[in-house]
Order: C-alpha cells, then structure tokens, then sequence
C-alpha cells in the first residue's frame, strides 16, 4: 500500500479527531507505525500517549507521599506531604574491591548462634580459601593451577 492524496487527508482528520493510531492504521490498511511514520513526516502535531495519566493536576517528585488529614472543626480534607528518606546508608561492602583478609565464606546458618565465616587463608583478590572457590565457581584443578600462577606471577 502506498500513500495518495485522499488517504493523507484521511489521516489528518482523524489524526486531529484524536482517533487512535492503530484504529486510523486499521481503517486506512496501514500498520500503527506507518501511520505515526507519516504523521510524524507530515508534521502533524505529536499527540500524549493516551496510557499515560492526563488528570494529574501538579507533578510532584516520587519521594512525595501524602496523607490526608481533616481537622474536627472542618469537613475539608487536606493533604500534607510526607518525605521518604532521601537517601540509604549501606554498609560499605568488601565484595567487588579485592580487600579480603581472609575467606568469607558463609558456615551454618546466619539467623542462629554459631554462625562464622571460613576465616581460612583466602586467594588473593578472591573471597574465598582454595576449597571454597572451587565449590562456589565450580572450577577444575587446571584452572585453578594456572589462575593461582597467574597471581603469584603477578605478586
């Protein structure tokens, strides 16, 4: 299909109409992005999307919240804003810098008494002791002998 005369012409009034592009699409035997293709090429005025929310009075930051308050001496309902934190302290984490002193992995269970961390001595730049890096990366003997070279080359 190709666009003629009567078929644009279709296309800006009902573009104007505010008919939906995949029903103009339909109507016309064009797909919806031909149709946006050649309103967009014919210069028509780009529309919102229509998914989005057009009754929003004021925009407000997602860190807005509101609760609605009424005083006794009025029936009027209020709105007052309430800030969320604006930002989150995490503790700083040794994973990813390669500053491990010894091997960090997990033994027993976090949520009761006994809980511990290997301790062992770790590879260096890796979490974990000889035993546990090879149960957590899943490695054979050749590889780690020629990653351990590697390391100790480098060292």
């Amino acid at each position: 299909m190709s666009w003629n005369q009567q078929k644009v012409e279709d296309l800006k009034k009902l573009w104007n109409d505010g008919v939906a592009t995949s029903r103009i699409g339909e109507q016309l035997g064009f797909t919806k992005n031909a149709v946006i293709g050649k309103a967009f090429r014919l210069g028509l005025e780009r529309r919102q999307n229509s998914r989005k929310k057009i009754s929003q009075p004021t925009s407000f930051s997602s860190t807005t919240l509101y609760r609605e308050t009424s005083s006794s001496s009025s029936i009027s309902v209020k709105k007052e804003p309430i800030r969320r934190r604006e930002k989150f302290n995490f503790k700083k984490s040794i994973v990813g810098t390669g500053n491990f002193r010894s091997c960090q992995w997990p033994i027993g269970d976090p949520l009761e008494e006994g809980f511990h961390y290997c301790g062992g001595q770790n590879i260096p730049t890796k979490p974990y002791c000889i035993e546990h890096f090879k149960k957590a990366y899943n490695v054979d003997e050749k590889y780690l002998d020629r990653l351990l070279d590697f390391l100790h080359e480098k060292n």
